[in-house]
């Protein structure tokens, strides 16, 4: 009986766990980025949409977005043609959704605050950080 009893509680935690493992989808591999770029002589800030990030990766061990910098050169690159002056550019990740957009909500209303700042919101139309460019590819 005590043997029966070990081998049912065996094989349910075993079930137990090749059920959580099959409960993670794609859906949790994915990463949600926006960026945030201002150029320090003038008081324009913009800011992008926020958008999954396709084939993005986030180091397990630092937490940390693989490649931020390509993603914040990006934004860079398109706000230098397309406005005057240097910018410095952000990008915010996170691989939850909903946590990401409340930031996003955060930094834009106070940038809203700012009397003496304009808030230029680029939609996805205009920019995506995910779009690759022939020059990025090795």
């Amino acid at each position: 009986m005590k043997l029966y009893t070990r081998i049912s509680t065996v094989a349910l935690l075993l079930l137990l766990a090749v059920g959580s493992l099959q409960a993670k989808g794609k859906d949790d591999d994915k990463v949600y980025a926006f960026s945030y770029g201002t150029c320090f002589n003038d008081s324009t800030v913009f800011i992008s949409a926020v958008e999954v990030l396709e084939g993005a990766v986030v180091d397990s061990k630092t937490k940390f977005l693989v490649d931020r910098s390509r993603y914040s050169n990006r934004m860079k690159a398109y706000l230098d043609t397309h406005y005057d002056g240097a910018h410095t550019c952000a990008v915010f990740f996170d691989k939850k959704r909903d946590s990401l957009e409340k930031l996003y909500v955060k930094i834009r209303r106070t940038i809203k605050k700012d009397t003496h700042t304009t808030l230029v919101e680029i939609p996805v139309t205009e920019f995506k950080l995910s779009a690759s460019t022939e020059a990025e590819q090795p």
